[in-house]
């Protein structure tokens, strides 16, 4: 019998190229996202498209009827939000959504499906993070700490389960070029600075593929840029100096 998988944030461009590749392998897949042309259109190759709008509904209480069904095998947790801005101009609602969306519902989701993966011994929760998450940047204060908390609850969710027979496991992707990033940063200034180092969506989306059948628990993409996660780790105040040089042009 095929997977049945759920995909948050299917419509946006990463999740949707996931959602085709994961319809290829001959998964049952269900979808979630605003996007009601790109939901229309994963009707036609056999998604069942959930119209979600995790800004209103982020009460589980409100949450459509599709993502409490108790048998997905898979959960892959992509939806996201940024607003790329300094701490002293975003607004209180653009925080607020950044904290929901990046941090509260993913936990939400796996707290609900988690208990039903150990009742069966097996399941996947594949989170999509940032790294963001490892690493900061100006105009991306909030938004890197809603990433940070969201490794930091990956990491303890994956201790938790440890030996349930669910695996959890996260990718972590330096600046995909996907319509998120024109939002972010309609400058472009960004963009330009970041020259090769902008990751492909089929980059990203094959990374996110090989999860299923070989979780690694964590997986910063690409490996040169994670390596700058970690000196930001071991050494914060040298990697803010030399950094900012390419950050600030967000």
């Amino acid at each position: 019998m095929p997977k049945k998988v759920l995909v948050t944030g299917g419509t946006s461009g990463l999740g949707l190229y996931v959602t085709h590749q994961l319809v290829k392998r001959g998964y049952k897949v269900t979808v979630t996202g605003r996007n009601a042309e790109a939901l229309a259109d994963l009707q036609t190759v056999g998604v069942r498209a959930v119209a979600w709008n995790m800004t209103l509904q982020h009460e589980q209480t409100d949450w459509p009827l599709e993502l409490l069904e108790t048998d997905y095998d898979v959960v892959v947790i992509n939806a996201g939000v940024g607003f790329f801005k300094t701490h002293d101009t975003l607004t209180p609602e653009e925080i607020r959504e950044m904290l929901v969306i990046n941090v509260e519902l993913p936990m939400l989701l796996a707290r609900y499906h988690s208990p039903f993966m150990q009742q069966k011994n097996k399941g996947l929760l594949l989170f999509i993070g940032s790294l963001a998450g490892r690493m900061a940047s100006p105009k991306a204060s909030v938004y890197a700490a809603s990433k940070h908390a969201l490794t930091g609850y990956v990491q303890g969710l994956r201790m938790e389960l440890m030996d349930s027979g669910v695996d959890v496991s996260i990718v972590q992707p330096g600046p995909i070029d996907t319509p998120f990033i024109d939002k972010t940063d309609q400058s472009g200034g960004y963009k330009k600075a970041l020259g090769k180092h902008i990751l492909s969506i089929e980059q990203v989306g094959d990374i996110v593929m090989q999860q299923l059948d070989s979780p690694k628990g964590e997986v910063l993409v690409p490996g040169h840029l994670g390596a700058g996660a970690k000196l930001a780790q071991l050494a914060p105040l040298l990697f803010e100096r030399y950094g900012k040089r390419i950050y600030a042009k967000k």
